[in-house]
């Protein structure tokens, strides 16, 4: 048997803190296979902490997990390249352990992070399999070659990734630092949005668990861990096949106290009684895949759907009272200033609603914005993929847009730009021990200033 350390690596909070599910599916794979996996986070002790668990523990293997490489944000732009890079190096101060890196950051940028950080292994995609495999060969004494980069050789089927493992002390840290415990009910994602990497990451289809199992686990994490708001990590929560109803009818059915969110693709065609039972189930708000405001800017980032299924679906919701969160970019494929101030003006029409807005879109290998962005001769093909590079509509002028922006957003505080504008806002609400992503408590603060 092997012992190895997984490393949650990843010092983001915005718009609040993530807790790290990956690590908790390559545990309990671990476990399945008989080794023991102790999970640490660097946002509880930091790297003096992390340095003092993972000597105590002379492991056989230290993963790190990349979440986040980067903010993604132009306007306020932070790097976590070097954060990782000086990690990697403190660890070996402390272990000879070989150290692997995996994560969702990492598969994006796999051989650039490598040969930055100078890890010893790799591991792009879905690591469970890749991992036991790796641990299991240096159990063996079958040292591979340093430098080399594994994959699991299929997906996993959805029995391979059920409630993962959570150790109490760190479900107890993310539980009071915003309250959110992340769920997983699937995987993959069949939509072709032109900057998105969720299907280079997991692939072109979904794959369900069973609703049941999904239920079973939101209990669970409520009864016996206290979690008060549950968020689904999935790429898209509400399938075409409608199979994640099934999951509220459950939530509802059980009678449960606790609250969720998740991330929603915009559609015409709701059904009030569905909404209804969303609401019912406990959905608190929810998270709106928008990302542009107009139909020739969603066409241009291949959304697959209009401005008037925006719309639809905020507004529909808004009638039940959820309270409805965007995320919106500007200056994507065939952005021009037209387009930018009529986006603005459909912000407008979107009630009970928080709006982030983005200026350009960070670009990420292999997805339809790099190939764009190699044609129109932005980025060439000796591009360091590490480096600050977002795509921007040719023929805008960034300062032009940045003052619309700020225009249009100015005086309310359900209109925030620069992104990173929101986060003394949540944090401050979290550290008053509010729980969840906070956007009903935002706009109810609007209210109040309005009335």
């Amino acid at each position: 048997m092997a012992k190895a350390v997984l490393v949650s690596a990843n010092p983001t909070r915005f718009p609040f803190p993530i807790y790290p599910i990956g690590l908790g599916y390559i545990a309990r794979a671990c476990a399945d296979a008989g080794h023991d996996a102790i999970q640490l986070d660097i946002q509880l002790g930091g790297p003096e902490g992390l340095r003092e668990e993972i000597a105590a523990a002379r492991p056989d293997a230290v993963g790190i997990s990349i979440r986040n490489t980067d903010n993604c944000d132009s306007s306020d732009y932070a790097s976590n390249v070097d954060y990782y890079a000086g990690l990697v190096q403190t660890l070996r101060k402390v272990t000879d352990a070989p150290v692997i890196l995996g994560g969702s950051g990492f598969s994006l940028y796999s051989e650039a992070l490598m040969l930055r950080t100078g890890a010893d292994y790799g591991i792009r995609g879905e690591g469970e399999a890749a991992f036991v495999d790796l641990l299991s060969e240096l159990d063996a004494g079958r040292i591979p070659p340093r430098g080399r980069l594994y994959q699991s050789r299929r997906p996993n089927s959805p029995a391979d990734f059920g409630a993962p493992l959570r150790p109490t002390k760190l479900v107890a840290h993310y539980l009071q630092f915003g309250g959110l415990m992340g769920v997983q009910s699937k995987r993959g994602c069949p939509f072709d949005c032109a900057y998105c990497s969720y299907p280079l990451l997991e692939g072109p289809s979904f794959r369900f668990r069973e609703a049941d199992d999904v239920v079973e686990e939101c209990l669970e994490l409520v009864a016996r861990d206290k979690a008060s708001f549950i968020y689904f990590t999935d790429s898209v929560f509400n399938d075409p096949e409608d199979r994640f109803l099934k999951i509220a009818e459950g939530l509802a059915r059980s009678g449960w106290e606790g609250k969720w969110t998740g991330f929603f693709r915009p559609r015409r065609g709701w059904r009030r009684d569905d909404i209804a039972l969303l609401k019912r189930s406990g959905l608190e708000c929810v998270e709106w895949g928008t990302d542009a405001g107009t139909d020739a800017t969603l066409a241009g980032l291949k959304k697959g759907f209009d401005w008037e299924a925006v719309l639809e679906s905020n507004n529909m919701f808004a009638d039940q009272d959820i309270a409805n969160g965007h995320f919106v970019i500007f200056g994507g494929p065939g952005e021009t200033e037209a387009s930018v101030a009529k986006g603005l003006s459909n912000l407008d029409g979107l009630r009970h609603s928080v709006v982030f807005a983005f200026l350009g879109i960070r670009i990420i290998p292999g997805t339809e914005v790099w190939r764009i962005a190699r044609e129109e001769g932005l980025i060439a093909d000796d591009w360091d993929s590490l480096r600050e590079t977002f795509y921007f509509s040719p023929g805008l002028r960034r300062e032009d847009v940045d003052a619309m922006i700020r225009r249009s957003f100015g005086g309310n505080i359900c209109r925030i730009y620069p992104p990173a504008g929101g986060e003394a806002l949540i944090a401050a609400l979290h550290r008053r021990g509010l729980k969840g992503p906070l956007w009903d408590l935002v706009l109810k603060a609007r209210r109040r200033t309005w009335s």
